[in-house]
């Protein structure tokens, strides 16, 4: 008799360009149900919501529309490939890998109390100024960190998957998508972002090294349940291996930095607009390749594959703009945003973008990518934010928030998920360890959230 093996079935969540065509047959349909509605300026000046006739958009409409919302989010995806290509040769040169791993070389007579925190930081700005989902090369690096310091897995997971996430979730630069949406100045907020950054930084810093600490001093504390992990430490040797740093690394990271600072100054000061990104991006990129001894097609081969990399968000990042383009076509997106602002109306505004905040984390477990998230969220989050008096900035500063420190617990991001494979910790343990420190976050930030709207940040 033949025994027959039952598979048990799991959820899988669909890959994104499906989710974002079954969201585009869902608001073509909704336009058929929705009423339809607009935010008409009154005699007073005030923005009201009145509902018009339906102007409802087919499937056949739906597909026509695809077009539109690609070419529409052109100065979007024309910046995410330039930046993909740009980040693609900095990386490339591994000099800001190479300063990570001389830092630590240096550190490392230093005990876990200097050391951790320090490859923390490093890495949160690392996160802050290069986040992608490539960062998951940087795993291996906290492996060995932990390994050499006889700490468990979660200290190799949190000093570099933690610290990336966290630097990324609160970037100063990461918010363009959602500023040009917003229509906010692009790198406007700047300095408090960066104070933002560092505040969580040091936090989180804080928080892993005192875990780090209490597990040097009795493995048996390990959130891992166990110490079967110090079975690998026996053949794990005491010293790390000799890093040299080369003056070119210290340019390269220099410059790499230093474009930032820049562009944005130009932007703002000089009113030059986005043409400065890829105006100060691409010779930068290709200085710190010849600096660094690369031949011009070698540099030009590395750009090629950043751009790639950058293909297909380009494309979700159109995929959103045709959503909505259903929802303005179809006059539904003013009523969304008017009903989704309801329940937040008797709470001020200050609380009111803490809600949004609060909504847009929600909807990061269904939609793990930022920028397409943003491209979806963006055009709701905005006639929201007007019809609750809450500054754009604000709102934008609302959306980074929600979309970004979850994404350390998220099952559905590769980054998180392959980052745990990587360092070997169970899914289960990690979200037990890091709630608490996500809490603490949140705490801060809705409170710097409403600091800031009451402080009419703008």
């Amino acid at each position: 008799m033949e025994t027959q093996i039952k598979t048990k079935k799991t959820f899988q969540m669909p890959h994104l360009l499906f989710l974002l065509l079954g969201l585009m047959v869902v608001m073509s349909i909704l336009t058929y149900i929705l009423p339809a509605g607009e935010f008409v300026e009154s005699v007073a000046g005030v923005n009201e919501y009145m509902q018009v006739d339906r102007t409802p958009v087919s499937l056949i409409n739906v597909l026509l529309l695809i077009y539109n919302g690609i070419v529409n989010s052109a100065p979007i995806i024309s910046l995410l490939l330039v930046i993909g290509g740009c980040v693609s040769v900095i990386l490339g040169t591994k000099s800001i890998d190479r300063l990570i791993d001389f830092c630590l070389y240096k550190l490392q007579d230093k005990g876990t109390t200097i050391l951790v925190p320090a490859m923390f930081m490093l890495l949160v700005l690392l996160g802050a100024f290069g986040g992608s989902d490539a960062l998951i090369a940087v795993i291996p690096v906290g492996v060995m960190f932990a390994k050499k310091l006889k700490l468990d897995p979660i200290v190799a997971a949190s000093t570099t998957l933690l610290a990336t996430l966290v630097g990324f979730s609160t970037s100063p630069t990461g918010v363009y998508i959602a500023q040009m949406l917003m229509d906010v100045p692009v790198y406007s907020g700047f300095s408090v972002r960066v104070l933002n950054m560092l505040i969580c930084g040091t936090i989180g810093a804080i928080y892993v090294t005192i875990y780090a600490r209490r597990v040097e001093k009795n493995p048996l504390c390990s959130a891992m349940g166990n110490t079967d992990w110090q079975a690998e430490l026996d053949n794990t040797p005491g010293g790390m291996e000799k890093k040299t740093l080369y003056v070119k690394d210290l340019i390269i990271t220099v410059l790499f930095f230093a474009q930032f600072a820049v562009a944005i100054y130009f932007m703002l000061n000089r009113g030059m607009g986005m043409g400065v990104m890829p105006a100060v991006m691409i010779p930068v990129a290709v200085v710190c390749g010849l600096i660094n001894g690369m031949k011009f097609n070698e540099i030009g081969k590395t750009f090629e594959e950043g751009v790639k990399g950058m293909a297909f968000v380009c494309l979700v990042v159109g995929f959103a703009g045709t959503i909505s383009l259903i929802m303005r076509e179809g006059k539904i997106l003013d009523t969304i945003a008017y009903y989704a602002s309801l329940p937040l109306q008797n709470l001020g505004s200050g609380l009111a973008s803490i809600g949004i905040s609060i909504v847009v984390m929600l909807l990061n477990f269904f939609i793990p990518s930022a920028n397409a998230k943003a491209a979806a969220l963006i055009p709701i989050i905005k006639p929201m934010a007007e019809n609750l008096s809450i500054s754009p900035q604000v709102a934008v500063q609302a959306f980074q928030i929600g979309d970004g420190f979850c994404n350390a617990i998220s099952p559905f991001l590769g980054w998180t998920i392959g980052g745990l494979a990587i360092a070997k910790v169970p899914y289960q343990k990690w979200v037990k360890w890091v709630l608490p420190l996500i809490g603490i976050f949140l705490f801060v930030e809705y409170i710097l959230l409403w600091i800031l709207n009451m402080t009419g940040w703008a």
